[in-house]
Formats: C-alpha cells, sequence, structure tokens
C-alpha cells in the first residue's frame, strides 16, 4: 500500500500545472545593470532591412504597456512571396550592448519558419531594447528592433 501511495503522489506532482513551466532568465540583473551604465547612441540604428526581407512582427512584449514578469515572447515572420525563413539564421541581441540572446530564446521557445514563442522570461525591472535578425532562403536579411518596460 505505501508503494503505491508513494508512486500515485509522484506522478500527481508531475502532472500539476504542466503547461506553466519555470521562468527562466531572458536578461540577469547583472547584464541589464552593465548594459544600462553603458554609452548610449540615440541615432538611427545601423542595422537595414534590405528590401525583399523578412518582416519580423512582435506580437509580444506590448511595447506600449509597462510588464509584469515573466514576460511571454510571441514574433511571427513573414517572408515575401516566392521566398521561405532561414531558421538557422534567426539572432536576437539585447541593449546597447548586443548581448547575444539567441540560444537563450531558443532553448526556451518554440521555434518555426512562422515565428517564435517562449513563455515565462525573467527580466529585471527596467526599459528593455531587443534587436531582432531573420533572412530568408535568398539571403535577405530583415531586422527589428523594439523596446518594453518591465515593472
Amino acid at each position: 500500500m505505501h508503494r503505491r501511495t508513494l508512486i500515485c503522489g509522484l506522478l500527481a506532482i508531475a502532472y500539476v500545472n504542466p503547461c506553466h513551466a519555470a521562468a527562466w532568465t531572458l536578461i540577469s540583473k547583472e547584464e541589464f545593470e552593465r548594459d544600462s551604465a553603458a554609452p548610449h547612441f540615440r541615432g538611427e540604428s545601423f542595422a537595414t532591412t534590405q528590401p525583399g526581407a523578412p518582416i519580423i512582427e512582435v506580437e509580444q512584449p506590448d511595447e506600449t504597456k509597462p510588464l509584469k514578469p515573466p514576460v511571454t515572447i510571441r514574433l511571427r515572420f513573414h517572408p515575401q512571396a516566392g521566398a521561405v525563413i532561414d531558421l538557422t539564421s534567426f539572432r536576437a541581441t539585447y541593449g546597447w550592448l548586443a548581448i547575444d540572446i539567441t540560444n537563450r530564446i531558443i532553448e526556451h521557445a518554440q521555434v518555426n519558419a512562422s515565428g517564435v514563442f517562449a513563455n515565462d522570461a525573467d527580466i529585471p525591472a527596467g526599459h528593455h531594447k531587443v534587436t531582432l535578425q531573420v533572412a530568408d532562403n535568398m539571403h535577405r536579411v530583415g531586422n527589428r528592433t523594439f523596446e518594453f518596460t518591465v515593472v
């Protein structure tokens, strides 16, 4: 009887709220502080989107509202007619120091030719800037920078 209770208890723990994964770190507090202390260039972005390049749409996080952690990341890729997204080209950098966060996102996201979806990204309170890049099979590179605030 005791063994059956133990097994049932372990199975119950394994299935408690399986849709809600633990938060994962998108940006550490130390990285945020280091990036915040870096000089900020207030000009145009150096990254330009080529004609016919894929369009990157940021569905979440909402740039217009202060957010509470954890943050959901939902990106949509829109290739132009006759092209397909090259998933190996996806890159994401954080802040003015361009900290590469690509692998952090990929490890915790569903990634496919339609876009990227990740739940529960832990990020410190403050103003954040992320730059995204993806190319198509014709080697045209699309870029998108977005900013949001976490409270």
